[in-house]
């Protein structure tokens, strides 16, 4: 029996969008009553490598083959990615932009953001640097005060803040940006500074990115918990999107 038989019967079989391991293995053993665990250890890691299989948490994955988030990365974003790299080769950093979340929100908001997220050492240095390489409209950690008079004001601002120690990032086309698990934290976190995708839109976002793209639950609340906020995320996640399933399993 080929790999492509056996997943394709696997999901005949299993109606549900997420299983577990032990699920799992059950369903393999009726089919290799003596299976050994390194066999199914690269059983797992087969199908992951074909798309098939998307780790939620530990012990707990997706069937239904969903994409990983791969942002478009605009020349001016990656432009500013590889100004900061530049200027501070040694130092952990991200950039992103706002217009990334319009795809899964009702309303558009008419301003955008760049975001240079860089480590507390390097932060302020980031910001200073940013403006004599002649860029404008820079902000360092801007409060509700600065964001309401001055940074919405500007069609596309940067806002410069610090990283998060060990956020979760990825290099893509050459910069590192967020995985989409932090984005959503974020959001969720930084509310003042996200003030146009609060309320029914970040439902939106979450409900719209859990259905469209792989979702790693355990990465959403360990960067959670490194932001002091894990309880109230669950909380948000079980009162109102469609994620609270996996809260449960």
């Amino acid at each position: 029996m080929t790999s492509n038989f056996l997943y394709d019967q696997l999901v005949q079989q299993h109606k549900q969008p997420h299983i577990t391991r032990e699920e799992l293995l059950r369903f393999y053993q009726t089919y290799e009553p003596g299976l050994k665990s390194s066999t199914f250890a690269w059983r797992i890691h087969d199908l992951k490598e074909k798309k098939l299989l998307t780790p939620v948490k530990q012990g707990l994955y997706m069937l239904s083959g969903k994409p990983s988030f791969h942002p478009i990365i605009t020349p001016i974003l990656k432009k500013l990615g590889q100004t900061i790299h530049s200027l501070f080769p040694n130092a952990a950093y991200c950039v992103w932009n706002t217009a990334w979340l319009s795809e899964w929100m009702i309303h558009q908001p008419g301003r955008f953001l760049s975001l240079v997220e860089v480590e507390a050492a390097a932060t302020e240095s980031a910001f200073y640097g940013l403006k004599d390489q002649g860029y404008s409209h820079v902000f360092l950690n801007p409060d509700a005060r600065l964001l309401e008079r001055y940074v919405y004001e500007e069609r596309t601002s940067i806002v410069v803040k610090t990283l998060v120690t060990k956020a979760p990032v990825v290099l893509e086309n050459k910069i590192v940006v967020p995985v989409l698990e932090k984005l959503l934290v974020d959001l969720f976190i930084d509310r003042e500074l996200f003030a146009s995708f609060q309320g029914q839109e970040l439902i939106n976002i979450f409900n719209n990115t859990y259905r469209q793209y792989a979702l790693n639950i355990t990465t959403l609340l360990a960067y959670a918990r490194r932001r002091g906020r894990e309880k109230d995320l669950s909380g948000f996640i079980d009162k109102n999107t469609q994620l609270n399933a996996f809260l449960h399993v």
